[in-house]
């Protein structure tokens, strides 16, 4: 009988053990799009298999550490991440796309990483200001930006060399030159965009003539609508000017969704459009154009100096994460060194340190001069109507540029139809 007695308690040690020691691992969650954190890289994601390698050292740095992640294409993305957060059922860490964490921010889904931060001790000074405010909401910190894309003016050189004109380097030089570019015989336009989709409307368009012009759609803390008011309204009077010159081709302008850009310009049918880095791929790759030979990149100077849209992707702490801290350590650990984050990220990194090891050459230091810029940021501040607002104005700038409603009137409509979707004061 003793020795029963005593067996037992060694026994019951033994069996304990082991759970002492699995209480001490941590597994971290992670939902993003395909690619961030996989072997593979889904392209509209905007990750790269860097991630992956990262994470494995990561873990084999921080003994104890495990990762879960799942990852969905872009197109499920939004709907994912708020069903799991709706459901208390989120993950420690979402990579969140920048136009939507208004609405996560407003809805109470993310966790304020503010302490968190001060105690990892990670140094916010590292990102560029326009990419650092991206998740920021009553001075509250509720993400950290990973990437971003600023956008320029593409100008065709052949065009420009046979009109015997330079580029423009202000925004009100370009109606003027686009006018004298535009030969309707041969079905050449001075520009070219597209509205036929919302958010290269805002980004790369409306946005991209607001921030320069110091021009505001909604006022900064996004709760009330302004572009009816005063100047603003230039920010579609623009447009309906461009329009009425007849420097843009209607069926590009009006149905277009982003490629009719390219398209004309690469077939010397456009002297000028609006775009970011990526752009030069597709030149290449379908119309065989090579930078600096057959076109150049301008940063257009407005009234209020240099600007650009920008967008990207946005690490965020989910309300439901059970280790918010280890979750905000191992971001850290990636944002923090400019090697680590120049290899995870296929866009132009949001921190100084990162954007030099990967925006090298002639070709990006337009796109870098605007990272510097104070008025690079959204145009649009982030809230929870940013999707429905990019939609309205779509609408309401398509009315005034096919003479439906002056420009005013559209931001009349604009202000009112959005009534609701803006933070509350």
């Amino acid at each position: 009988m003793k020795r029963s007695y005593l067996v037992a308690p060694l026994l019951a040690l033994a069996m304990a053990l082991p759970t002492a020691v699995l209480a001490e691992d941590i597994k971290i969650s992670i939902l993003g799009t395909d690619g961030w954190f996989s072997e593979h890289k889904d392209g509209a994601g905007g990750g790269s298999s860097a991630g992956y390698d990262m994470m494995q050292q990561y873990m084999k740095e921080h003994p104890g550490i495990t990762f879960d992640v799942r990852g969905v294409p872009f197109g499920e993305l939004d709907t994912t991440q708020l069903s799991a957060v709706e459901a208390h059922q989120g993950p420690d860490i979402m990579i969140v796309n920048s136009v939507t964490v208004g609405s996560f921010i407003d809805r109470g889904y993310l966790t304020q990483m503010d302490d968190l931060i001060k105690k990892n001790g990670l140094d916010t000074k590292i990102f560029y200001p326009g990419m650092l405010g991206s998740a920021v909401y009553n001075g509250a910190t509720f993400g950290l930006p990973i990437d971003t894309g600023t956008r320029v003016l593409y100008y065709n050189k052949k065009l420009f060399a046979d009109a015997g004109l330079q580029p423009p380097t202000k925004w009100d030089e370009v109606l003027p030159l686009a006018t004298k570019l535009t030969n309707k015989d041969k079905g050449i336009y001075g520009f070219v965009a597209t509205s036929g989709e919302r958010w290269l409307w805002l980004y790369e368009h409306a946005g991209m003539y607001a921030l320069a012009n110091g021009l505001h759609f909604v006022n900064d803390d996004a709760t009330q609508c302004t572009l009816n008011q005063g100047e603003n309204v230039k920010a579609i009077q623009f447009w309906v000017d461009m329009f009425k010159a007849g420097v843009m081709s209607q069926d590009a302008l009006v149905t277009g969704t982003g490629a009719e850009r390219e398209q004309s310009f690469g077939n010397n049918l456009a002297a000028m459009y609006l775009g970011g880095f990526w752009s030069a791929d597709t030149l290449k790759a379908d119309y065989k154009m090579e930078y600096p030979k057959d076109y150049g990149t301008v940063v257009l100077e407005g009234s209020a100096g240099v600007g650009s849209s920008t967008g990207g992707w946005i690490f965020t702490v989910s309300r439901d994460s059970k280790h918010p801290q280890e979750a905000l350590d191992f971001i850290a650990w990636i944002l923090g060194s400019p090697d680590r984050l120049s290899k995870f990220t296929g866009l132009m990194p949001a921190t100084s340190g990162a954007a030099a090891m990967t925006l090298q050459g002639e070709f990006f230091e337009p796109f870098k001069k605007l990272l510097e810029s104070p008025n690079t940021r959204h145009p649009i501040p982030l809230n929870p109507g940013l999707p429905e607002q990019a939609e309205v104005l779509r609408n309401v700038t398509q009315s005034a540029v096919l003479g439906e409603m002056t420009a005013q009137e559209a931001a009349d409509s604009f202000c009112k139809q959005i009534e609701g979707t803006l933070f509350k004061k």
